[in-house]
């Protein structure tokens, strides 16, 4: 029985078909567009689907905005309106019917069968607020008489969106031939959904692009700035390429506002920024207000969203209005080029947001979402003229770095010159040095003993005495040859020598020896220099206490102990009045600079005995790197461990 009644049903609508044909056929070729602009409409409860139970209907006009009409109603409303098929009549007309815009979805239905939708009809509601509806109407659901065609709009109360605009409705229905109605449909989706997709794609690229600049130079914070700008302008527009967001739609909406002062306060920031203007206050208020506002949203949730994007929209349009002009009249001054460019972009973008406002919190009748359009087609311009800019900068920043090279080639030549010229001279004083050393040593030592040579070879002496000087002469000069040769000496040898010639010469001149010297550590060293131009110290000061002191008795004391040597010789004699003359002469004079060559100290004053007192104190370091550490000191006084090294190494003398 059921499969009787199948075929009944189907030979039925065949007929009913046939009989539709036949009329169309018979019928006047009518073309017209239908412009469907009074329906009526019913809310549940007691509004079905089509087919389903009778609802309360009443009549409507289209468009039908439902932020004006019933801001409070979120869900389903259904709308009805019945047409006469002879409209359609023609061989080659296809019917169809067009609708330019509902928000947020919405399902055709002919004859109570479902013709299409564009997308989920439960909540998240699929979001087409801007997509034109298209959909060709088959000729098997089509009545010879009057149709019902039903449209079932689902959408969100104004309360939960962030603009009139995106708050739920439906526009005036148009149907007619599909190929006419499908061109006004191309064109519609063209300017409302493919162009702004395509423009929001290259704007895209661009900021990363420009963020890119911006990471390669983070001092110029224009680029991050203008990164904020247009990269939330890019994220705004990029909801076109998504119909079912995975947040609910609410949340969606309260994104939009609550974000927006990261856009403003970016403008605001590379406005100031790209004119090298900035004012504290106003940065703080800037970043304060990117923290603040999504709080505030947060806190007022998503039942109360249209009056909070109200009042955050009345706070941040006039920060870019008030920037805007603020922009025009300072680039006058400073960049006639960036005047002409950025007054026509933001008189452009002024427009752009006076609509959207109007649209968005004045009912201002909007059938295009000009901001998704207006927005990235002005700020592209920016774009090129930001990458401009950077292009010069490294273009200068090239020259600049070439300039530098320049300069930094210049003076290294300079500095080397400078250190060529510095160690010659170093050079010349280390040899001047020298030779003044050298020659002391020959006044001090060999000088002298020459000279006694001399006097006695002319008074004609004991030959043997003559002798003895000559002995002492060459003694002298082995023992300058062996400063500069030998290696370092124990402590125990170096006293031994010292107590040898100190006694004898002494006891040879007549006078009364006291030597006291404590037994050094076995492992204390005294370098070859300091040994030998301490041995010329405590022989120049024996020699004065022999040959001026008039003294009868002579003291000694010699002390090596925490990496110090202490001597001491002093007297019984007349005295002399050493720190009160000037002029000290080669012997005294030569004394005191010894001492300070091998980096010590050295004191005259009266002595306990009654005559002088020679104190001399000089470091010396108990282990096998002694001489290292004389040479160190030797270098701090300003003199090398010898003629041949200074002049040959005037490189180490400059270090």
């Amino acid at each position: 029985m059921s499969g009787v009644g199948s075929f009944i049903v189907a030979l039925s609508r065949a007929a009913a078909a046939a009989l539709l044909w036949l009329g169309l056929l018979a019928a006047p070729a009518l073309a017209e567009v239908l412009r469907i602009d009074q329906v009526e409409v019913a809310a549940p409860p007691g509004a079905g689907a089509p087919g389903g139970t009778v609802a309360q209907w009443r009549p409507q006009a289209l468009p039908d905005d439902w932020g004006r009409t019933r801001p409070e109603h979120g869900g389903t409303l259904w709308y009805r309106f019945t047409v006469d098929a002879r409209v359609f009549s023609g061989a080659s007309i296809v019917p169809a019917i067009y609708i330019e815009r509902v928000c947020s979805n919405l399902a055709v239905y002919l004859n109570g069968a479902l013709v299409g939708s564009g997308g989920s009809l439960v909540l998240p509601y699929s979001r087409n607020c801007f997509t034109p509806q298209f959909f060709t109407l088959p000729l098997a659901l089509l009545s010879p008489g009057v149709n019902t065609v039903t449209v079932q709009v689902v959408g969100y109360p104004l309360r939960q969106v962030s603009a009139a605009q995106r708050s739920s409705g439906l526009s005036v229905i148009r149907m007619g031939d599909a190929q006419e109605l499908r061109a006004q449909y191309e064109q519609a989706l063209w300017w409302n959904i493919t162009l702004p997709k395509i423009i929001t794609a290259v704007l895209g690229a661009f900021t990363v692009f420009i963020g890119a600049l911006w990471l390669t130079r983070p001092q110029d914070s224009i680029y991050g700035y203008f990164t904020l700008w247009i990269g939330w302008w890019t994220i705004n527009t990029a909801r076109l390429y998504v119909i079912d967001p995975p947040l609910p739609g609410p949340w969606i909406e309260l994104l939009v506002p609550a974000t927006a002062p990261v856009c403003v306060s970016g403008l605001v920031l590379f406005m100031m920024r790209f004119l090298r203007r900035e004012v504290g206050w106003i940065n703080q208020v800037l970043w304060w207000q990117i923290a603040v506002i999504p709080v505030v949203f947060l806190l007022s949730g998503t039942e109360h969203i249209y009056p909070v994007a109200r009042a955050v929209y009345l706070w941040l349009v006039p920060q870019f209005i008030g920037v805007s002009v603020w922009f025009t009249v300072v680039s006058w001054r400073v960049s006639r080029r960036d005047f002409w460019l950025f007054s026509a972009i933001l008189l452009i973008m002024i427009g752009i947001i006076a609509v959207e406002f109007a649209a968005a919190f004045f009912g201002y009748p909007l059938k295009m979402h000009l901001g998704h359009l207006g927005g990235p087609v002005t700020l592209i311009p920016l774009c090129l003229r930001l990458i401009g800019v950077f292009g010069d900068n490294l273009r200068r920043s090239e020259e600049l770095n070439d300039e530098l090279e320049r300069r930094v080639r210049q003076a290294s030549s300079e500095i080397e010159r400078s250190y060529a010229e510095l160690a010659l001279l170093r050079a010349r004083e280390a040899a001047q040095e020298e030779r003044r050393r050298i020659a002391s040593d020959l006044h001090d030592d060999l000088g002298a003993k020459l000279l006694s040579i001399a006097h006695e070879s002319a008074r004609q002496r004991d030959r043997e005495e003559l002798a003895n000087l000559a002995r002492q002469a060459l003694d002298e000069m082995r023992l300058s040859v062996q400063g500069m040769v030998r290696e370092p000496l124990r402590a125990a040898d170096v006293l031994a020598d010292w107590r040898a010639e100190t006694v004898q010469r002494l006891m040879t001149a007549g006078l009364q020896v006291e030597w006291t010297a404590a037994e050094p550590p076995a492992d204390f060293l005294v370098p070859a220099r300091a040994q030998v131009q301490l041995t010329r110290v405590l022989r120049e000061a024996v020699s004065n206490v022999i040959r001026h002191s008039g003294a009868r008795r002579c003291r000694v004391t010699v002390h090596m102990a925490h990496e110090q040597l202490a001597l001491t010789v002093e007297d019984d004699g007349v005295g002399m009045d050493v720190a009160g003359s000037t002029d000290k002469g080669h012997g005294l004079g030569g004394i005191e600079r010894r001492v300070r060559t091998l980096g010590g100290q050295s004191a005259w004053r009266v002595s306990v005995l009654g005559g002088v007192c020679l104190e001399v104190s000089i470091p010396v370091l108990p282990d096998t790197v002694a001489s290292q550490g004389m040479a160190a000191a030797a270098a701090t006084a300003g003199v090398a461990d010898g003629p041949e090294k200074r002049l040959a190494s005037p490189d180490r003398l400059a270090r």
